[in-house]
C-alpha cells in the first residue's frame, strides 16, 4: 500500500520521536482474520492464568514466605537457590520478603494483616495495596499453529506509544477496516480503577495525589521518555495530577527516612526503570525498606517488584512448562523450557536466554548442536534458561524476509490490543522494525 503524505512529521507529532527513519515500516502491514485475534486474545489470558498460578507457585518455594522467617535478621540468609526459586532467579534476598508483601496485596480482598510481633512495627490488621498497571506478552504466531509464549515483559516494556497511538492513527489515515487496539480506553480505566484502590488502602494519601512518572535519562533516543509520558497522559485523562521526572531526581531524605522529589515526599510512582537494576544499586535497600511499611505511609511503586522477580524474569518459562507443559489445553501456548544446567541431553535444538536479557542481547539459537544466531551482550551472570527452538515464522518484503513477533499487550490482566515487530534476524533485537496491522475478514 502506498505511503502516508507527510507520515514522518505526523508520527513525530504523536511522539515518536525515536524513529530513525527505519523503525516504523509505513507501507507495510499484517493483516488478521477476527477468528485470528480471537486466539491470540483467547491465548494471551489463558498465559496470563498460567502466570498468577506460577507466581504463587515461586512464592511457595521461598523460605520467607513463612512470617516467622521474614521477621529474622534483614541479611540473615534463608534462601539458596536448591529450595528457593527467587534465589535461583537471582533476586537478592532482602528483595524477597517485598516481593512477596506486593504480590499478596494484589487486591483488596487479599491484603495481608501485619503482626506487630513479627515485622517490626507494623500495627495490627494494617492492609495495603500494590498496584500493576501493563505488560506485554511477546508471541511467535505464524496462523498455522497456536500462538507460543517466548516471554513476557511484565515490568518495563517499550513500544507502546507505536501500538496505542500511532499505529491507530495510521489505521485512520489509511481507512483500514479494523484493528486490535484497546489499550488507551482500558490504560485510562487502569489507572482509574488500581488509584481509587490504593486510596481504599491508603486513606492517609493527599486529596489531591500526584503520580510521580520516572524514566531514565541515560536512554538518549527518547524511546524510554516518550513511553513514559504516554502512560502520564493516560493517567492524566482518569483524573490525576501528574509529573514527568527523572530517575535522578529522586532521592532519599536520611532525618525524615522517606523518598523526596525536591524537598516534596513522593506518593505514588511510576518508574520505567527494571527493579533488577534498582535493587543492585546504592538507593535499591532504602527503597525496598521504605515500601515495606504501610503504616510509615512511604511511597508505592508502580509497577510493584513483585512483576521484575515473578514474571518479569525468563525463569518463568521452565516454571510454566513444569506446571503446564503436560495439559493439552495450556501448554499448547508454551514451548518447552529447562533451566540451562537442566537441559535434557535430547533436546539439542534450542534458544539460550538469559535469566536478565533485555532487547535479545546475550541470547544464542542452537540447531541440531550446532550455532545457528546468536546477540552479544553484557547478560548472563546469574544464569540462563534453555526454550525449545521454534524459530520465528518468515514473511517476503521487498527488504527479503521478515520474521515478527506479536506483542499482545495486557491492562490490568486483560487483552488489550497487539503490536507488531519484525527483524531479518531471527533473534528480535532493539533494531527491529514496527509494522502496523489491521483485522480484515473480506
Amino acid at each position: 500500500m502506498p505511503p502516508r503524505p507527510g507520515w514522518r512529521a505526523e508520527n513525530t507529532r504523536l511522539g515518536l520521536v525515536y524513529d530513525d527513519s527505519t523503525y516504523w515500516r509505513e507501507g507495510a502491514r499484517y493483516v488478521f482474520t477476527a477468528a485470528e485475534i480471537a486466539e491470540l486474545e483467547h491465548a494471551a489470558a489463558t498465559l496470563h492464568e498460567m502466570c498468577v498460578a506460577a507466581g504463587d507457585h515461586i512464592v511457595a518455594t521461598c523460605p520467607r514466605r513463612d512470617r516467622t522467617v521474614r521477621s529474622r535478621a534483614y541479611l540473615d540468609p534463608v534462601c539458596t537457590p536448591d529450595v528457593c526459586l527467587l534465589a535461583r532467579f537471582g533476586v537478592p534476598e532482602f528483595a524477597h520478603a517485598q516481593v512477596i508483601r506486593t504480590w499478596q496485596d494484589g487486591s483488596a480482598e487479599t491484603w495481608t494483616h501485619a503482626d506487630k510481633d513479627l515485622d517490626g512495627g507494623y500495627p495490627p490488621q494494617a492492609p495495603d495495596f500494590s498496584p500493576s498497571v501493563y505488560g506485554r506478552f511477546d508471541l511467535r504466531y505464524d496462523g498455522q499453529s497456536p500462538p507460543t509464549l517466548l516471554e513476557f515483559n511484565a515490568q518495563t516494556p517499550t513500544s507502546l506509544l507505536e501500538a496505542a497511538v500511532v499505529q491507530w492513527r495510521w489505521l485512520e489515515q489509511t481507512g483500514g477496516p479494523d484493528q486490535w487496539n484497546g489499550m488507551h480506553e482500558m490504560l485510562v480505566g487502569a489507572w482509574r480503577r488500581n488509584l481509587a484502590a490504593l486510596r481504599e488502602a491508603r486513606p492517609w494519601l493527599p486529596e489531591k495525589l500526584t503520580v510521580h512518572f520516572a524514566y531514565e535519562t541515560g536512554e538518549t533516543s527518547g524511546e524510554d521518555r516518550m513511553n513514559t509520558a504516554y502512560l502520564q497522559e493516560t493517567c492524566r485523562q482518569a483524573g490525576y495530577d501528574t509529573e514527568l521526572i527523572a530517575m535522578s531526581q529522586i532521592g532519599w531524605d536520611t532525618r525524615a527516612d522517606r523518598m523526596v522529589f525536591g524537598d516534596r515526599q513522593l506518593d505514588v510512582v511510576f518508574a520505567l526503570y527494571p527493579w533488577e537494576w534498582m535493587w543492585h544499586e546504592e538507593g535499591g535497600r532504602p527503597i525496598l525498606r521504605d515500601l515495606a511499611d504501610p503504616a510509615k505511609r512511604g511511597t508505592v511503586w508502580i509497577e510493584p517488584p513483585w512483576r521484575a522477580a515473578l514474571w518479569g524474569n525468563k525463569g518463568l518459562l521452565p516454571v510454566l512448562w513444569r506446571l503446564f507443559g503436560d495439559d493439552p489445553e495450556r501448554g499448547r501456548y508454551l514451548l518447552p523450557a529447562w533451566f540451562a544446567e537442566e537441559r535434557p541431553a535430547h533436546v539439542t535444538s534450542y534458544a539460550l536466554k538469559p535469566l536478565w536479557g533485555r532487547e535479545g542481547a546475550s541470547t544464542s539459537l542452537v540447531r541440531d548442536g550446532v550455532p545457528l544466531a546468536e546477540t552479544p551482550g553484557p547478560y548472563g551472570a546469574e544464569g540462563y534458561v534453555v526454550q525449545a527452538l521454534a524459530p520465528l515464522p518468515a514473511f517476503g518484503s521487498p527488504d527479503g524476509a521478515m520474521h515478527p513477533v506479536l506483542g499482545v499487550w495486557m491492562v490490568d490482566g486483560e487483552p488489550a490490543g497487539m503490536g507488531i515487530r519484525e527483524s531479518a534476524g531471527l533473534i528480535t533485537r532493539n533494531d527491529a522494525h514496527f509494522i502496523p496491522h489491521v483485522i480484515n475478514d473480506g
